[in-house]
């Protein structure tokens, strides 16, 4: 008989840790510049003085522009104004004019090495010389969360993670899962991605079109799962493919059973969906795949856990049976193999998401988010060894936003659980015009923790604020705004404050992670934005950890080489003396230098085409962090908490619950085919955009159209995807499948392609998965109205992979003068989007003028002037940048499924609005969208069921506003006659209808040509 598996963690006691006292490996940050006003050069070395201890490696910090590694121990590096991302509205420095004098800020930005030894004692010296000044400190004078200043403030040294590489190949290796065995070792699984174009050869731009387009459509490298050891004396074996490459995977998860033998866990596509599978390795020899979910619909996001006795517990989510919903499920292994498929979240009138595993000494706890009651709450349920399942229970249900929890049991048998906490009102109305009813999707986002102590909930006593990343004050002096837009006094050809938008931007702390570790320390960790700093990927997100002793938190503790997406969970396991954390890397930032010497001479064709270089030096890594404790080991302090309030869907949630009913429930029969209408839109950014800092993770965007707007369908609107880039197109593209509940939810292959004024920012929609997006070519002279080449271009790629596109913004500086147009493959425009505003025409509700205009003013732009040039273009409405829930492209289709949206889209039978309303615009055998002869004088009928009563319906006709209603009902039925058109002549008719609470509908044009 096999002993049974003990995990460490369940056998140990809270003990004293004993501080610093023999040679140990240690990693730190040292930065420079940190009062800096100015930039200043930090040129310098280090040299450590102590026997036995010796340099590990030596690396930048901030790394950029001229900045590098001159030895293994010196560098040349300054300290600078902030690169920040540029608005395209109100920043001061892109609005100067010759001879303005206005004062405007230019952050300053520090500088730095990370520092890796062995050997270290507590009088091991650090002694540097660098063009700020010399420094030096002992190992003892630093302890965990508390950075050192010296120089009077000017440098800042402090602990962090130890962290090394485990991949080195050019991939994106990326979903790291780790566990550590009972007996010592490291279990570590990952996802690598192999592109299907070379990454470099996508990170240039075009000189001309090429006269073939098929390579952007050739499939992908695809997906492999790894697997690597780590023995107990830090030695690391080869890495062992699990899976045969080519693969289309999400996410995976790894487990250690009570005979040794290591089970990983991955979510594959095939037949269609993504279905839970695992592989068991004893002794190092693999078993055969087992397919684990037993669903039809798309299973995904494993996690998987030890419990006390050994047995290996897996969770996912996953389609429910009847497609409509994504549930959380749960096996785990039995004396003969596995058991059967547990629904752990139950029936629910929303999804759940984010499953979280933890093991105690008596069973196991599941938790997990629900859109069940109209916002996001955190639930759990726990099992006993033997599979007895519990009542679920809330562990957060206020009216805000509770999500993504982390659950950890002590040493003492308490259940720990941090998640993520919002406002209330998360993703609903907000925008330009609409700033009050609601928030953004990456808005007031922190880490919360409640701890359950048998059947109590409790609150640890310290602040976990002390815990998370804080605001920092900006350090900018006062400078005359036009010398800050000359070049750079310290390194000539780099503009200062190039991109930049003045101003700090919030600390926000993200996807939380817990543990508790053999000494009894509670371990949290969070990801947090890097302020205002910006790359040629985005912003950067990195992960802090803080641990927890008595009734005090350390300050954050960096994790080196955890920039990536906001949307990048490290894997957090407990070892003996601290935390081992996995995680992995795109080198946004640690790599921006090799970007900056690969840039391209010249400026770039578009905008967010590619990287405009010769070379993409940005792919994902795994890298495994060690943290330890110092110290004596406190046990925690804690304090009664209130339980969480029993609580049901709030009056507007029900009351848009049966809003979308409406409209879901609504058809009309149009020659003969039943028509439903499918709300959606295809303009949402995510982190993946290179100005999508505050937009959230790629996930919100799906958690917002599948739960929060209750759509049909939704399209990203990233720029290219992630500027063009292999792998942020492929998840992209990915998730698109994962978060497919078919006729339920149908979300299309999209993207924005973003050219300046004249020729304009589009939006692409595709039905199939597998096209690249469409890198640039040189634009046009906005002087010279004629066909654009790069325009050109994009309708021969729509109509080679049947695709289309809409124009959006048109009467801004990324709008167009509309001097193309290909009626097949542009069949609508966005008239409106809840980030800015209308461009229907002058006049029209929400419309910009010139002294409004947010974004730019290019009044050739609007709406009504390509109507008026005989264009036929539909109108939808979509959200861009920030904005929520008041931008609708509403659908007429035959039925729910990607092709047919697209279909319709391609016949212009869809309209825009800004909330739940119905329109259907008839004349005779035809509807919204449609173009037909008439031998006698138009009769129009027009139903509209609105969210509250119209205050003003009018009607447009060649654009002119022929008559206006006022119905005072928030039912309206019109019907209007015209006059006979003269033989030959065409003309059109739209209708906008206008609420009492200031909501709006586009209602799509018909074209009439008389006979």
């Amino acid at each position: 008989m096999k002993t049974p598996f003990l995990p460490f963690v369940s056998a140990c006691l809270i003990t004293t840790c004993p501080c610093v006292s023999i040679a140990e490996d240690a990693a730190f940050r040292i930065r420079f510049g940190m009062k800096d006003l100015e930039p200043s050069p930090w040129d310098g070395s280090v040299e450590l003085q102590g026997e036995g201890t010796k340099l590990r490696s030596v690396e930048g910090w901030r790394f950029e522009q001229q900045d590098r590694m001159t030895g293994p121990a010196s560098w040349k590096a300054s300290s600078r104004e902030l690169t920040q991302r540029k608005s395209r509205s109100n920043s001061n420095l892109k609005n100067l004019k010759p001879g303005d004098q206005r004062k405007v800020r230019v952050p300053m930005s520090d500088n730095g090495i990370l520092l890796r030894a062995t050997g270290i004692g507590p009088e091991t010296v650090f002694a540097f010389k660098t063009a700020g000044g010399d420094f030096s400190f002992l190992r003892k004078q630093l302890s965990l969360g508390h950075p050192l200043p010296l120089l009077d403030g000017r440098v800042e040294v402090e602990r962090v993670a130890d962290t090394e590489n485990v991949t080195a190949e050019r991939r994106d290796d990326d979903f790291p899962a780790l566990a550590v065995a009972g007996d010592g070792r490291w279990e570590l699984a990952w996802i690598s991605f192999t592109p299907g174009l070379d990454r470099d050869e996508r990170a240039r731009t075009w000189k001309e079109a090429p006269e073939n387009l098929d390579f952007l459509a050739k499939p992908a490298g695809g997906d492999q799962v790894w697997w690597r050891t780590r023995s107990k004396d830090g030695t690391w074996g080869a890495p062992v493919p699990v899976t045969d490459p080519g693969k289309d995977l999400f996410q995976c998860g790894i487990a250690v059973d009570g005979g040794g033998a290591t089970w990983v866990i991955w979510s594959e596509r095939e037949a269609g969906s993504f279905q839970i599978k695992a592989k068991r390795f004893a002794n190092g020899a693999p078993g055969e795949v087992v397919t684990l979910s037993s669903g039809t619909g798309n299973q995904h996001a494993p996690v998987a856990v030890t419990a006390h006795d050994g047995k290996v517990w897996i969770a996912w989510q996953g389609a429910a049976p009847d497609g409509k919903f994504f549930h959380i499920f749960a096996r785990h292994q039995t004396g003969t193999g596995w058991s059967e498929t547990i629904d752990v979240s139950g029936p629910a009138s929303g999804n759940a998401w984010s499953p979280a595993l933890a093991a105690g000494k008596t069973g196991v706890a599941v938790a997990w988010d629900t859109y069940d009651h109209g916002d996001y709450d955190v639930r759990l349920r726990t099992f006993a060894l033997d599979g007895a399942m519990q009542a679920v229970q809330d562990v957060a249900s206020s009216p805000a936003y509770e999500a993504r929890p982390s659950l950890a049991y002590d040493a003492a048998g308490r259940l720990w659980a941090a998640f993520e906490q919002g406002g209330t009102s998360w993703g609903k109305d907000w925008g330009a015009y609409d700033p009050n009813d609601g928030i953004g999707l990456y808005k007031e986002r922190q880490v919360a923790l409640r701890v359950l102590d048998g059947d109590a909930w409790k609150l640890p006593v310290a602040d976990i604020a002390n815990a998370l990343r804080k605001p920092s004050t900006p350090r900018a002096p006062r400078n005359n705004a036009a010398a800050k837009a000359q070049p750079s006094a310290a390194e000539s050809g780099r503009v200062a404050g190039e991109e930049a938008k003045s101003g700090a931007l919030s600390t926000l702390n993200n996807l939380a992670r817990i543990t508790a570790d053999a000494s009894g320390r509670i371990w949290l960790l969070s990801r947090s934005r890097e302020g205002s700093f910006h790359t040629p990927l985005g912003g950067v997100w990195m992960s802090y950890a803080s641990c927890l002793n008595g009734n005090q938190w350390t300050s954050p503790v960096l994790v080196p080489h955890s920039d990536n997406l906001l949307y990048n969970r490290p894997s957090v396991c407990a070892t003996p003396a601290g935390i081992a954390i996995a995680h992995s890397s795109d080198h946004r930032q640690s790599r921006l230098g090799d970007w900056v010497k690969s840039r391209a001479n010249g400026k770039n064709a578009g905008n967010n085409a590619s990287l405009d270089a010769s070379k993409d030096p940005f792919d994902n890594d795994i890298y495994v962090s060690v943290l330890q404790g110092e110290g004596s080991v406190v046990a925690p302090e804690l304090q009664a908490a209130a339980a969480p309030a029993a609580k049901q869907p709030s009056p507007a949630a029900l009351a848009e619950r049966k809003a979308i009913e409406t409209i879901r429930a609504y058809r009309s029969t149009v020659q003969g085919n039943d028509l439903r209408i499918l709300r959606g839109e295809f303009h949402r950014h995510t982190e993946n955009s290179g100005d999508g800092m505050g937009d959230g993770a790629l996930e919100d965007m799906w958690r917002y159209g599948i739960d929060v707007a209750g759509m049909d369908w939704i399209g990203n609107g990233d720029h290219d995807n992630g500027g063009g880039r292999e792998y942020p197109w492929w998840l992209t593209q990915k998730t698109t499948d994962v978060f497919h509940l078919p006729g339920r939810f149908d979300p299309l292959f999209t993207y924005e392609r973003s050219v300046p004024y004249p020729e304009g920012h589009r939006n692409v929609v595709f039905a199939q998965r597998g096209v690249r997006t469409l890198p640039r070519i040189p634009i046009s002279d906005r002087n010279v109205e004629a066909p654009a080449p790069d325009t050109q271009m994009l309708y021969r790629y729509l109509h080679h992979f049947d695709g289309i596109c809409a124009v959006h913004t048109s009467a801004t500086s990324m709008g167009t003068d509309w001097r193309d147009n290909d009626p097949v493959v542009e069949p609508f425009v966005e008239i409106y989007q809840g980030a800015r505003q209308n461009y229907e025409r002058p006049g029209a509700p929400r419309c910009p003028t010139e002294g409004d205009s947010i974004g730019g003013w290019e009044p050739k732009g609007f709406v009504n002037l390509a109507l008026q040039k005989g264009y036929k273009m539909s109108f939808q409405a979509s959200s861009d940048h920030g904005s929520t829930h008041i931008s609708y492209c509403l659908v007429y289709a035959k039925e729910a499924s990607r092709q047919e949206i697209l279909s319709a889209m391609k016949l212009r039978h869809t309209y825009g609005a800004t909330d739940n309303i119905v329109a259907d615009l008839r004349c005779g055998e035809h509807m919204m969208g449609d173009a037909f002869s008439l031998a006698e004088a138009p009769k129009l009928d027009l139903k509209l069921i609105g969210t509250a009563p119209f205050s003003k319906v009018t009607l447009v006709q060649d654009d002119q506003e022929v008559q206006v209603w006022t119905p005072g009902t928030d039912k309206v039925e019109i019907s209007w006659t015209g006059i006979k058109l003269p033989k030959g002549k065409t003309s059109y008719y739209y209708f906008r209808g206008e609420q009492t609470d200031s909501e709006l509908v586009w209602v799509s044009p018909v074209w009439i040509t008389g006979e």
